[in-house]
């Protein structure tokens, strides 16, 4: 099922964009990859990924509003939130992510064992049967 799911990367630096794309190819994923909210915009309305990976800081609005209008047009995408900043120091931005329905965090520089088990926990989610 892996193979199948669409996982769309929202970063302004096209460089973490390009880590982040290759890391999670190589595990089987199709990727899309966006580096301004607009972007993501025009490729969730095609592409309807299944999972979200969305920097917080984005040059034209913020990934909380980006995450805000992905799900007014698929409530079912699971959507995390990427950020240089830990969520744990700022706890308004964690309540904003956490009333957005964000289902994790991946911080900067990344690590690609936590991305690549972040995305499998989301993968996981997906496939769960929802109670």
């Amino acid at each position: 099922m892996e193979s199948q799911m669409r996982i769309l990367i929202v970063d302004d630096e096209p460089d973490m964009c390009w880590v982040l794309e290759n890391a999670l190819r190589s595990e089987g994923y199709q990727i899309l990859g966006a580096t301004s909210g607009r972007e993501a915009l025009e490729l969730f309305r095609e592409a309807l990924p299944n999972i979200a990976l969305i920097d917080l800081s984005l040059p034209d609005m913020t990934g909380i509003q980006l995450a805000t209008l992905m799900r007014e047009m698929c409530s079912d995408v699971i959507i995390l939130a990427i950020s240089t900043h830990l969520c744990e120091e700022n706890s308004a931005i964690e309540r904003e992510m956490e009333f957005n329905g964000f289902a994790g965090f991946i911080s900067k520089p990344f690590d690609l064992t936590e991305v690549r088990l972040a995305v499998k926990m989301a993968v996981n989610q997906l496939k769960s049967p929802t109670t």
